[in-house]
């Protein structure tokens, strides 16, 4: 059966090119380590296909250019989009804008204690896709109270300007707003186009086949580099890097005398391996955890992080956030617990040990640790050990915070609060 009919050649190629890149990328996890060897990383590898569809659709086809906006519950958010490990303290908004057309942006940052942008001249995965810039809205007039007002343009514009790629007609706009407490007050922005329509606009002009065709082909590209650069490449980067490079050993501690090379440690990730969506503020470390239900993972600082927000979140092998609005999956430096010599512990476990900075796997025996370090004067690299589950506490400093059950239990619900408060359901 002919199931494009009367469509035009050019919409039909894109169309099948699509779905033939749905089974591409499929089939990249299928056949990969992590999928034949662990069992429980199966059903995850198919949620995370039919997630980065989903995504495609929302960066690549929903965006309506005449009249853009800031998309955020269609973005990186909560549990429902969370491909490259959404941070759960970063409140996250993406637009997409033509570098013919100029554009307002306004705004507060209420009680955000960071925005960063950046501009990239396609939407990741176009073979052009490259940064434009990267800006930290401190370092522009902000008015005392807050608030402040930017041009978005690729003519250059005096005052608070933000350059857009002129050759672009899809430029993709990030936007990180980074949060103490999801219970403050969240920052805003609004975004509208002060130059005028085109003397020929009309709505089909953004969905006739040949602009469709064009949707469906950049939709595919991004699905793809979805796949490969977050859920594929960022997994055996972690493993080879942290084996190579790691100036570290393991701690091995209990029954089992070795671990396949780089499980368990965390390696400074530069900002070469982060692609065009890394932040250049930031400091990443990350690691891939393997833990039996009797091993514990303690991740240590020396010293706090000096830079304005820092934090330990875990995720699956897949580079998806474990679920945090209803886990403890992860800790803030505004809400860490630190010990008496200055200094930072975590647990990595299957089940709570009592210590008040647990991080819970929520029954993954794989997944990925990631340190986020954000406009700091160093760059520390976490330590780590793998303990018994039952020593933890042998390995940790005698003034070490506990929690009971019954804290736990609220602390867990005043974190589901602070969710819906800031991202919504």
């Amino acid at each position: 059966m002919d199931i494009h009919g009367a469509a035009s050649p050019v919409l039909a190629e894109a169309w099948d090119k699509f779905h033939a890149a749905q089974n591409e990328v499929l089939g990249w996890m299928t056949s990969s380590d992590r999928f034949r060897n662990v069992p429980q990383h199966r059903a995850k590898a198919y949620h995370t296909a039919i997630e980065a569809i989903a995504m495609a659709y929302n960066f690549a086809v929903a965006p309506r250019m005449l009249h853009p906006r800031l998309f955020v519950n269609t973005g990186w958010q909560t549990d429902m989009y969370t491909l490259g490990q959404n941070g759960p303290d970063l409140y996250y908004a993406v637009c997409f804008l033509d570098g013919t057309q100029e554009y307002r942006l306004t705004g507060n940052y209420n009680d955000s204690v960071l925005i960063l942008g950046q501009v990239i001249k396609y939407l990741s995965g176009h073979p052009d896709s490259t940064v434009v810039g990267n800006f930290d809205l401190s370092t522009f007039d902000i008015a005392p109270d807050g608030s402040f007002e930017f041009i978005l343009s690729a003519r250059e514009h005096p005052g608070n300007w933000i350059r857009l790629d002129s050759e672009s007609r899809y430029n993709f706009l990030l936007f990180r707003r980074f949060m103490r407490d999801w219970n403050d007050k969240k920052p805003e922005m609004q975004l509208e186009r002060i130059s005028p329509l085109p003397d020929d606009y009309y709505d089909a002009d953004e969905f006739d086949e040949a602009a469709m065709a064009e949707r469906i082909d950049r939709a595919r590209e991004f699905m793809r580099y979805l796949i490969r650069d977050f859920n594929m490449n960022l997994y055996e980067w972690y493993l080879g890097n942290a084996s190579r490079g790691a100036d570290q050993p393991v701690e091995i501690v209990g029954e089992r005398s070795a671990v396949e090379p780089g499980f368990n440690r965390l390696a400074f990730l530069p900002g070469t391996i982060t692609s065009t969506v890394g932040s250049p503020s930031s400091n990443y470390a990350m690691a891939i955890y393997d833990l039996a239900e009797d091993e514990a993972l303690i991740l240590e600082l020396d010293q706090l992080p000096d830079g304005v927000y820092w934090s330990f979140q875990l995720g699956d092998v897949w580079s998806r956030s474990l679920n945090y609005m209803y886990r403890q999956t992860s800790i803030s430096g505004h809400h860490a617990a630190v010990d008496a010599d200055g200094g930072f512990r975590a647990v990595v476990a299957h089940r709570d040990p009592g210590v008040k900075n647990w991080l819970d796997t929520t029954g993954r025996v794989q997944g990925t640790v990631v340190f986020r370090n954000y406009r700091a004067t160093r760059e520390p690299v976490p330590k780590s050990r793998k303990v018994k589950l039952s020593e933890v506490l042998d390995h940790l400093p005698p003034d070490t915070t506990m929690i009971t059950p019954e804290e736990r239990a609220e602390a867990l619900a005043r974190r589901h609060r602070g969710v819906l408060a800031l991202h919504g359901e």
